[in-house]
């Protein structure tokens, strides 16, 4: 869709909203003109221990040497005396 479109699109889109769908699409475009331009993951945000760590753990279930999931739940909650 060209840019005219969508401004079209959007016009109308925001003429026929309620009165909460409008407070919500305000919000949406504040937010979104009011962040930062440059997108950063969450995975740049670690520390770098945080990483090898995670990176370790997915190396380690990779050859299998990980619990499942399953057996660490139903000792968590015998342990603890859960149900669920």
């Amino acid at each position: 869709m060209k840019a005219a479109a969508l401004k079209v699109d959007l016009i109308d889109k925001i003429e026929h909203a309620n009165s909460r769908q409008l407070k919500e699409i305000y919000g949406l475009i504040t937010n979104y003109f009011n962040s930062k331009s440059d997108v950063v993951e969450e995975w740049d945000l670690l520390p770098e221990y945080q990483k090898q760590q995670i990176l370790k753990g997915l190396e380690e279930a990779d050859a299998g040497l990980g619990t499942p999931a399953k057996e660490v739940i139903q000792k968590a909650r015998e342990k603890y005396g859960l149900n669920g």
